[in-house]
């Protein structure tokens, strides 16, 4: 665990997180789910490894879990197609190792961010296009540098260069939902789609 990173506590289930940051749903052996901060709608959702590692696609490699990472992916995410139908998902990949270069990734504990309906986000530059998240996550030309990921549950999932814009991803999702200067978490959290989202996961409306 790293102390500073509020991923790690949360997987860890420390005392004193933030309200925001308290599980949703924690697989110890694997995974953790948390409505984490900044969500621009309701539903908005962070799914993260427990380990601390830079990307979902490294966690998937050096997995030595009692459980499976992707079947807790894939059963969180059928879950919430359950409860709300289409889902669209992003992933700021970032580097294996200490890279000072520009890149969308904003903190260093992967994440896949997950977000109610179907979103027409822009694929990733150079992109090789997979079937589901699973095929993605799983491909075995890993080279350790930084990436996007762009999919929706019914698929496909593309995976390819990153441009080196922090939170790109949810730039242009700020820009879908026309507001375009509220992508920076760190600015523009809202606690009542925070509580919605957390109502949300327990319940099939908002």
């Amino acid at each position: 665990m790293i102390a500073d990173c509020f991923l790690c506590r949360s997987a860890a289930g420390a005392d004193d997180i933030p309200w925001t940051d308290r599980p949703l749903w924690l697989d110890p052996r694997c995974g953790v789910v948390l409505p984490g901060m900044g969500g621009l709608s309701p539903g908005y959702l962070l799914l993260a490894p427990i380990r601390h590692v830079h990307s979902l696609r490294t966690a998937v490699a050096s997995d030595r879990s009692e459980r499976d990472f992707r079947e807790f992916v894939a059963e969180v995410l059928d879950f919430l197609v359950r409860r709300h139908g289409d889902l669209t998902y992003w992933e700021h990949g970032g580097p294996s190792t200490e890279n000072t270069l520009p890149r969308s990734a904003c903190i260093e504990h992967a994440h896949l961010h997950i977000v109610p309906g179907f979103h027409d986000l822009p694929r990733p530059p150079a992109c090789r296009t997979f079937p589901d998240l699973a095929s993605a996550l799983s491909d075995g030309q890993m080279d350790g540098a930084p990436y996007l990921l762009l999919g929706h549950h019914k698929g496909p999932c593309h995976v390819g260069q990153d441009i080196g814009r922090s939170q790109y991803y949810r730039r242009e999702w700020a820009k879908i939902l026309g507001k375009p200067d509220h992508w920076d978490y760190l600015v523009t959290e809202d606690g009542t789609n925070t509580m919605r989202t957390i109502n949300s996961f327990f319940s099939s409306t908002w």
